[in-house]
C-alpha cells in the first residue's frame, strides 16, 4: 500500500489487483492531500529522469563488498575471498557473486569519506548534504533529505503518483534520512509496502469517507464507490488539486504501479520471489522498478541491518549479502533490459564504512574511507573510481566527499545543486553546501 506516515519506523516494499494508496495525517494541523498539493503547485524542475536509492542502514563493510583487500594482512583483509568481475581490474567481494557477473554495468566509488562516525549524524549527513550539529546524532532532521528536495524541485510537474516514495514503509526515510522538514511535511515520502498486499484504503477526510473504518468494507466497495462519484457529479465539482488527490487514492496508475501480480513468475522469481516482512529487499527493488517506470522521480528503499559488529560479520552477513546481492543485480539488469539505464539511476550506500582492522571478530564504525554503487542514469559504467590505501584506512586516488555524489544524483535528476530555497527564517539555504558531479561518471 501507499501512505503518508507522521510516525517514525526502522523501515520502508506490490499487491494485487486491489492494492491501493493509504494516505494518513501530513502532521499539518487539517492539512488535507489537496492541500498537500496546493503546496506543490509552485514552479520547480520537471524531467522524465528517476533515482533510486538502496540505503543499507547500519554502514555496509567496504571490505566485504566493493572494496576488498586480498593483499592485506588477515586482520584487515577479513575472512572472506576477493573474486575477480567481468570488468579487468574491478575486483569484488566473494560475497557478491551475482553482482561480479554484471560490473560493466554499474561503478563503485571507492574513495569516499567523511567525519561523522555516529549513527544519527552520519544518516543526517549523507542524505541531506549537511553536517547536523553537536548533539543532533540521534535527535532531530533539521535539512530536507534528498528526497523532499527533489519533491519540491519538480511541485510543478504533477502525476498521478507522488514524487518521493519509500519503501517498504516511510518512517527511517521521513524520521532519519529525510523528511520536508523546513520545506513542509507535504514533502515528506509517501511509502509503498511489497509485503501488505491488498491493503486497506485510507483516503483524505475531504472525500467523505472517513468513517469508513472496515478494510474489507472499503475494499470491496471501492469499484462503486468510484462509479458513484463519477456519475453523482463530485468529480466535475472538485477542484483540480481534489481530483489529483482522489486519483492518487484510486486511480489506475497507483493500482497497477503497486500491483506485483503483473509481472511474469520468471521477472518476480529472479528478483526474489518470497515476500517477508522483515526483508522484503528483492521485491522491494521490483515495486521500486515498477514505480519509477509510472513516475515517480525518486525512490528510497530501506536495507536495514549493516551494523556488523562483533561476529555478526561472519554470523550475519553471508546471509544478508546473498539477499541483496540478488536484488539489487536482479534490478540493474532489468532496468537495462527495459531501456531504463538512461532514465534512472541507482546509487547503493550506507552512512559510513567499516574499520580497516577486525575488532573483536568483526568492523566498527568508520567513516574515514567507504564506498558506493551507482548504476545507470546513462553514465559511464565498468569501472572503480578512485581508491583506498593498501589496508583501506584513507582515500589514497581520488579522495571523495558523499556531497560529490549527492550532486552526482541532482546532475542527473536536472536539478542545480547550487540552488537555494528558502527555510522559516528567510534564509536561503543551498541544496548543497559544497560538492561537484563526479566527472569520471559523465
Amino acid at each position: 500500500m501507499l501512505n503518508v506516515l507522521r510516525t517514525s519506523s526502522p523501515s520502508c516494499s506490490g499487491s494485487t489487483r486491489r492494492s491501493f494508496l493509504k494516505l494518513g495525517a501530513l502532521g499539518l494541523t487539517s492539512l488535507t492531500l489537496p492541500d498537500l498539493l496546493r503546496l506543490r503547485a509552485e514552479s520547480g524542475a520537471t524531467s522524465d529522469t528517476a533515482v533510486i536509492l538502496l540505503w543499507l542502514d547500519g554502514g555496509p563493510s567496504q571490505f566485504e563488498t566493493y572494496d576488498p583487500k586480498p593483499d592485506a594482512p588477515v586482520e584487515y583483509r577479513g575472512p572472506y575471498q576477493t573474486i575477480r568481475t567481468n570488468v579487468t581490474g574491478v575486483n569484488l567481494c566473494e560475497t557478491l557473486p551475482l553482482h561480479a557477473q554484471i560490473a560493466d554495468k554499474f561503478a563503485v566509488v571507492r574513495s569516499l569519506a567523511h567525519r561523522e562516525s555516529g549513527h544519527g549524524s552520519a544518516v543526517k549527513n549523507l542524505n541531506s548534504g549537511y553536517p547536523h550539529p553537536p548533539g543532533t546524532n540521534e535527535g532531530t532532521f533539521i535539512y530536507p533529505g534528498v528526497g523532499a528536495i527533489v519533491a519540491k524541485a519538480r511541485e510543478q510537474d504533477r502525476r498521478s503518483l507522488p514524487h518521493y516514495v519509500c519503501v517498504p514503509s516511510a518512517g527511517i526515510f521521513k524520521g532519519d534520512v529525510g523528511g520536508g522538514v523546513y520545506l513542509g511535511s507535504a514533502f515528506d515520502p509517501f511509502a509503498a509496502n511489497p509485503s501488505d498486499g491488498a491493503g486497506a484504503l485510507i483516503p483524505p477526510a475531504d472525500l467523505s469517507l472517513l468513517r469508513l473504518q472496515n478494510r474489507r468494507a472499503l475494499l470491496s466497495s471501492l469499484d462503486r464507490m468510484r462509479r458513484d462519484v463519477d456519475t453523482s457529479g463530485m468529480m466535475e465539482g472538485m477542484d483540480a488539486f481534489t481530483r489529483q488527490a482522489f486519483e492518487m487514492v484510486t486511480g489506475r496508475a497507483a493500482r497497477e504501479a503497486l500491483d506485483l501480480s503483473r509481472e511474469p513468475a520468471p521477472i518476480r522469481n529472479r528478483y526474489g520471489a518470497t515476500i517477508e516482512r522483515a526483508q522484503p529487499w528483492g521485491q522491494s527493488c521490483l515495486l521500486a522498478r515498477r514505480l519509477v517506470e509510472a513516475g515517480v522521480s525518486f525512490v528510497g528503499i530501506g536495507m536495514g541491518g549493516w551494523d556488523d559488529h562483533g561476529d555478526a560479520l561472519t554470523q550475519n552477513l553471508p546471509r544478508r549479502a546473498r539477499t541483496y546481492d540478488m536484488a539489487v543485480t536482479a534490478l540493474i539488469e532489468d532496468l537495462y533490459a527495459r531501456g531504463l539505464d538512461r532514465k534512472v539511476m541507482v546509487l547503493a550506500w550506507g552512512e559510513f564504512g567499516r574499520t580497516p582492522r577486525i575488532n573483536r571478530g568483526g568492523r566498527d564504525h568508520w567513516p574515514s574511507s567507504m564506498s558506493a554503487m551507482i548504476a545507470g542514469g546513462g553514465m559511464r559504467m565498468g569501472q572503480a573510481v578512485g581508491s583506498t590505501n593498501a589496508r583501506g584506512e584513507r582515500p589514497q586516488d581520488r579522495p571523495l566527499h558523499p556531497n560529490d555524489v549527492l550532486a552526482t544524483v541532482y546532475r542527473h535528476l536536472g536539478i542545480d545543486h547550487t540552488r537555494a530555497f528558502v527555510n522559516p527564517q528567510g534564509r536561503p539555504i543551498p541544496l548543497l553546501p559544497n560538492g561537484e558531479p563526479i566527472a569520471e561518471l559523465l
